[in-house]
């Protein structure tokens, strides 16, 4: 958001006002089950390798929470795709795809 606002403050030297939309994108990331991911990625024309190591970078992924001295539970991630990762934006397409 920052370079948002540094782009609407450099406008505003020439112009009256700036129209500034943004989206976030980050709960539509988070709402990708790795099955239905998985599912779909298998229809598609790739290498088994290619397949394989999909399926090895979104399995295995748990969480957990400390607080103080407290932890909570290990819990397996099972949805959400890693922000950030190279290959998010594509594989959000994948999934948003029929």
């Amino acid at each position: 958001m920052t370079i948002l606002k540094a782009l609407a403050q450099n406008l505003l030297v020439n112009n009256p006002y700036v129209i500034v939309i943004a989206i976030d994108y980050s709960k539509a990331f988070d709402m990708v089950w790795h099955s239905t991911l998985l599912a779909k990625m298998a229809q598609l024309d790739i290498l088994d390798c290619t397949y394989n190591w999909l399926i090895d970078f979104f399995n295995g992924h748990s969480h957990h929470t400390k607080y103080d001295e407290q932890t909570s539970t290990l819990k397996t991630i099972s949805a959400s795709i890693i922000q950030g990762s190279a290959i998010g934006p594509a594989s959000y397409v994948v999934d948003a795809s029929n």
